[in-house]
C-alpha cells in the first residue's frame, strides 16, 4: 500500500508539471498559441515571440525569439535571431545568437553575442561579455578566453592559444603578435 501511495504521489508531481506546459507551440507579436509560459516539443517563432522556458526545438521564422531559458536545437531556417536571456544548453544555428547567460553547446551564426560560453561559438563575428572556451571566426573578442581562430583575435585572459593573423592576449607572451600568441604560462 505504501509503494503504490508513492508512485500515486511521484505521478501527480509529474503530471502537474506537465500539464503547464505545452508540447507545441506558435509564437506572435503579442500572443502565444496555446498560451504558455513553458514548451516541451516545438515552438515556431514569427516576427516576434516571447516565451519563459523551451525544451525541444525552437524555429525562428524572421523572427526575434525570445527565451529566458532554453535547452534543445534552435534553428532558424530563415531570418532568425535567437535571444536567451538566461541558461541557454544545445545548439543554435541562427543569424545572430544573443545570448546574455551561460551556454552550453555550440552557437553557429553570422554574429554571436554571448556571455558565458562553455562550448563553441562559430561565426563571423563573435563577442563575449565575459568568459569564452573556443571561439573560431573572422574576429573573435572575449574578456577570457580558452583558444580563438580568426583573422583578429582580442583578449584581457588568454588561458590558451590564439592562432590568427592579429592576436591580442594582454597576458600574452607578447601581446600583439602575428600568428600565432598563448599565454606566458602556457
Amino acid at each position: 500500500m505504501r509503494k503504490s501511495a508513492i508512485v500515486i504521489a511521484m505521478a501527480s508531481i509529474f503530471l502537474s508539471s506537465m500539464a503547464h506546459a505545452t508540447g507545441a507551440q506558435l509564437s506572435v507579436p503579442l500572443h502565444n498559441f496555446p498560451d504558455s509560459n513553458h514548451v516541451h516539443g516545438v515552438r515556431f517563432s514569427f516576427l516576434y515571440g516571447k516565451t519563459k522556458n523551451v525544451s525541444g526545438l525552437d524555429l525562428p521564422i524572421f523572427a526575434l525569439s525570445d527565451i529566458d531559458n532554453f535547452k534543445g536545437v534552435q534553428f532558424s531556417p530563415f531570418i532568425g535571431i535567437g535571444h536567451i536571456h538566461g541558461k541557454f544548453q544545445g545548439i543554435g544555428i541562427n543569424l545572430v545568437n544573443w545570448h546574455e547567460g551561460d551556454d552550453t553547446g555550440v552557437n553557429i551564426g553570422l554574429v554571436n553575442f554571448t556571455h558565458n560560453v562553455q562550448g563553441v561559438n562559430l561565426g563571423a563575428v563573435n563577442i563575449n561579455s565575459d568568459q569564452s572556451l573556443v571561439d573560431i571566426g573572422l574576429v573573435n573578442y572575449a574578456p577570457s578566453t580558452t583558444f580563438q581562430l580568426g583573422f583578429v583575435n582580442a583578449t584581457q585572459n588568454l588561458q590558451g592559444l590564439q592562432i590568427g593573423l592579429i592576436n591580442y592576449a594582454a597576458n600574452g607572451i607578447v601581446p600583439i603578435l602575428p600568428i600565432v600568441n598563448f599565454n606566458k604560462n602556457f
